[in-house]
């Protein structure tokens, strides 16, 4: 299932997602969807916008944690928390942390799909 295109992924200066992190965010959706009940012709492709920025944003999370540790710029004093790479990989991460709170079946279910068993999974963020 087809979420989002590497097309989709444009926006952020620094990172070039690649077509395998696109597909690692499009199964990441689809898992997603199958654990709020929905079966595969209940799952409305074209997503709506909010399926497709977490799926942007998670095709970012995934390079920026491939990239983590080959930022060049970084100072060879053995501090990463300058890595450009590894701030982008907390910016994502925190980002899909707060998205996800407030997303449910609705979002990836096609109009009229009943909300009867689609209460998903409970979700519970540990810090």
């Amino acid at each position: 299932m087809d979420f989002i295109i590497l097309d989709d992924c444009t926006t952020d200066n620094i990172l070039t997602c690649e077509q395998n992190d696109v597909d690692s965010a499009n199964d990441y959706l689809a898992k997603m969807a199958a654990g709020f009940g929905l079966s595969e012709n209940e799952v409305k492709i074209p997503c709506g916008d909010t399926v497709r920025r977490l799926g942007i944003m998670k095709a970012y999370q995934i390079r920026a944690r491939a990239m983590v540790g080959s930022d060049t710029t970084v100072m060879m004093d053995g501090r990463r928390s300058e890595d450009i790479y590894l701030q982008k990989y907390n910016l994502y991460t925190n980002a899909i942390k707060e998205m996800t709170a407030g997303i449910d079946y609705s979002d990836f279910a096609v109009d009229g799909t009943s909300g009867s068993g689609k209460g998903g999974i409970g979700i519970i963020h540990l810090s």
